[in-house]
């Protein structure tokens, strides 16, 4: 009698436990579900996004290969309003930037490396745009723009002789052949054998030879 009592009692609890947390507790679970399909829907979504950003792109780019200049500001304009947060957008900045660079519009490659740069998913995308927008600014006579950009760049590991080559750069336009070489200097060891800007580097770098000289400063 005493064990079916506390059958009784365990089942009352139970019982009015439910009537207390039911409620809650079914509230939770379609919030669950509704998470649940809400993420996969999500993940649907960013697949077909991405799918949709990468076929806008191959378009943007045989129409960069082809000349069509007017196709790529339309594909690259798509990219970057409606697919911003794929890494398709950045590299229609860049295309977008060459076209107008092309086209003599100093201040719109300014503004496409720019938002690259800000908008960048990778490293590499992130140095290109850097390296770039630093010699657009050179070109605009904002040497200390220029400079400050790529100062304090961090983590330029297979970029250190770009980095290396604009700063001395840089400093030439600024009439310092001494500081110019010895960047150069430093461009060409950490430059590969094969690199093909490495004889522009290479005539760069003798054309200072003379800063080494100092008979030839006085």
């Amino acid at each position: 009698m005493e064990i079916h009592a506390t059958e009784e009692q365990q089942i009352e609890s139970f019982k009015k436990w439910w009537k207390d947390n039911a409620s809650s507790i079914i509230t939770g679970i379609l919030l669950g579900l509704v998470i649940l399909f809400g993420v996969r829907s999500w993940f649907a979504y960013q697949e077909r996004a991405a799918e949709a950003a990468s076929n806008i792109y191959t378009t943007m780019m045989n129409a960069l290969n082809n000349g069509q200049e007017s196709l790529v500001n339309e594909q690259a304009g798509v990219l970057i309003s409606d697919y911003s947060s794929t890494p398709y957008a950045p590299l229609a900045a860049l295309a977008l930037a060459k076209v107008k660079l092309e086209q003599g519009q100093l201040q719109a490659v300014h503004a496409q490396l720019q938002w690259a740069l800000d908008h960048a998913g990778s490293d590499a995308i992130r140095h290109t745009a850097r390296l770039r927008l630093a010699r657009v600014m050179m070109a605009e006579d904002d040497l200390d723009g220029a400079e400050a950009l790529v100062s304090n760049a961090g983590g330029e590991e297979g970029f250190a002789s770009l980095y290396a080559e604009i700063r001395g750069d840089i400093q030439l336009a600024r009439g310092d052949a001494a500081s110019a070489r010895a960047q150069y200097e430093h461009a060409l060891a950490t430059m590969t054998a094969e690199s093909p800007g490495r004889q522009v580097l290479q005539l760069k770098y003798d054309s200072t030879a003379h800063a080494a000289e100092p008979g030839d400063a006085q």
